[in-house]
């Protein structure tokens, strides 16, 4: 079971990792880093965790996959030293692990990695041991070199209710896009406005990603114009329209 970006349930995993994101800010040839801390909310339990790094992709779905350490153009995981590399947690208990990244001297952009902190075996599921991993993202930036750049590749319904925005990250460090949706009526009049990607989730550099936002009212029969305004940090928005019908 795997928990990326985000707050383990303690039900469920029994320990969580804070922050889900390290955020660095390092300068090409230098080396700085950041404190993570693990929870175990075990009440009567130490926990035991293996750490190490993976690379992170963005899939065509939306979902990710983690290739091992300098499968990607955009890695840092062969920048990052973790310290210790197991963790004994007592019950109830904190751990602090130091992340630190060593950037080398002729980095530029922004480069990501995931920090896992995984458990031995918990228990058997139909005769397999299951363990749980949580997953801590390292955003590292060389200010000052990012280069910002996005394209809107695609707009479309998709049945029975939703937007489809298809963003391409051309740049070279993540970009989070948000932005607005409106959908007309054949008479040009506004009947839905949404708002797009209102959790601000990544595109990692060279990647597309594919953006869902459900119409929360289904739309009456009839033809539609819809128009989506991106941001995606950049001094100019990406603008872009999609006619289609409900029948």
């Amino acid at each position: 079971a795997v928990l990326v970006g985000g707050p383990a349930a303690a039900g469920g995993f029994g320990f969580s990792v804070e922050p889900a994101r390290a955020q660095v800010s390092v300068p090409a040839g230098k080396r700085r880093g950041q404190t993570l801390t693990v929870h175990n909310a075990r009440p009567d339990e130490a926990i035991h965790l293996t750490i190490y790094v993976r690379d992170i992709i963005n899939l065509p779905d939306g979902t990710h996959d983690y290739p091992p350490p300098g499968s990607t153009e955009w890695s840092c995981a062969d920048w990052i030293q973790v310290v210790p590399s197991e963790v004994e947690v007592p019950p109830n208990g904190t751990r602090d692990v130091r992340v630190s990244v060593a950037a080398p001297a002729d980095a530029s952009g922004g480069h990501y990695a995931v920090v896992f902190f995984e458990s031995g075996p918990s228990y058997a599921e139909e005769g397999i041991s299951v363990n749980f991993r949580v997953g801590a993202i390292v955003e590292a930036v060389i200010r000052g070199t990012e280069r910002v750049a996005a394209a809107l590749k695609d707009v479309a319904f998709v049945e029975p209710s939703a937007i489809r925005v298809d963003v391409f990250n051309e740049g070279n460090a993540l970009i989070r896009p948000k932005g607005l949706i409106r959908v007309l009526n054949a008479d040009g009049e506004k009947v839905r406005q949404l708002a797009l990607n209102p959790s601000l989730l990544g595109v990692l550099p060279r990647t597309l990603r594919s953006l869902s936002t459900p119409i929360d009212e289904p739309l009456p029969p009839g033809d539609y114009h819809v128009r989506v305004e991106v941001d995606y940090g950049a001094p100019t928005l990406l603008v872009g329209e999609h006619a289609f019908s409900v029948r």
